[in-house]
């Protein structure tokens, strides 16, 4: 069984959504989020329930798309149109796939190393300063991490 799991009584302290519509909504959302979050059909995902407030936001907020109105109001030569209608545009906010997305990425630990040996040889152009008894480099090979920049 997935990490993540929405069923139509979630729903339902926010909306009265059919059962039939609510459990397509569901199927379609997760599919969604999964496509953006691949971990969260994992059995070892460490945020189900962060997951399922992001997914459920998104039902909801789609559930209610397309309702409202449009009341238009006129006076002689004025008028006014109010238009509180919210079309549905798509599944997840920009912000939502970035919560998902930072879910599936864990602690931020792994590996990693810095070179503490220099390699063999001399890295300096021969004009360089320090092969000249200087206490610093003027060919650039201290910036660029091996090969002279300014000087061959």
């Amino acid at each position: 069984m997935p990490a993540v799991t929405i069923a139509p009584a979630d729903l339902e302290p926010f909306a009265t959504i059919e059962q039939a519509k609510a459990e397509a909504m569901i199927a379609d959302a997760v599919a969604m989020a999964k496509l953006v979050a691949p971990c969260i059909a994992t059995d070892d995902f460490e945020h189900p329930d962060a997951a399922k407030a992001v997914i459920r936001g998104a039902i909801l907020r789609w559930n209610e798309a397309g309702q409202g109105g449009v009341q238009s109001l006129g006076a002689g030569m004025f008028n006014q149109t109010l238009d509180n209608r919210q079309p549905r545009r798509a599944m997840f906010w920009p912000s939502e796939i970035e919560q998902l997305q930072k879910m599936c990425a864990g602690s931020g630990d792994g590996a990693w190393s810095y070179d503490m040996l220099a390699s063999s040889g001399s890295l300096h152009a021969d004009v360089c300063s320090l092969n000249l008894g200087a206490q610093y480099c003027s060919c650039g090979a201290d910036l660029t991490g091996g090969s002279p920049l300014w000087e061959e």
